[in-house]
């Protein structure tokens, strides 16, 4: 990947554009699953509050699909540290995959989507 410097630190080519697209995506009211790369970064803003995830995300191409797949592992690989900030997006996550669950059964089920 070709590199350049920017306020004295090392960018990769697109990085800083894809994360700047990340901060200006809204949150999707879609499915989870079917979340881009910026709405995972819209969500992971809004939740966790901290622009290093929403890096790491941009610059690790998290679709909704991948984010709910995650795991402990993947945070580590990925760079999330310390274990508490792991534990608790992973908490955020679990919540996020019982309302994507939630709305799966009742739609099935034909019945209304919680508020």
């Amino acid at each position: 990947m070709d590199t350049e410097v920017q306020d004295g630190a090392e960018v990769q080519d697109g990085a800083e554009a894809l994360s700047e697209g990340c901060l200006l995506a809204e949150v999707s009211e879609g499915p989870p699953a079917q979340w881009s790369v910026p709405e995972v970064c819209a969500w992971l803003g809004a939740r966790c509050g901290d622009g290093d995830l929403v890096q790491l995300a941009a610059e690790h191409g998290v679709s909704g699909r991948a984010l709910l797949r995650m795991t402990e592992g993947t945070l580590r690989r990925m760079g999330v540290a310390p274990r508490s900030r792991r534990r608790e997006l992973l908490r955020e996550l679990l919540g996020l995959r019982l309302q994507q669950e939630l709305e799966e059964l009742l739609s099935i089920a034909g019945g209304e989507h919680p508020p």
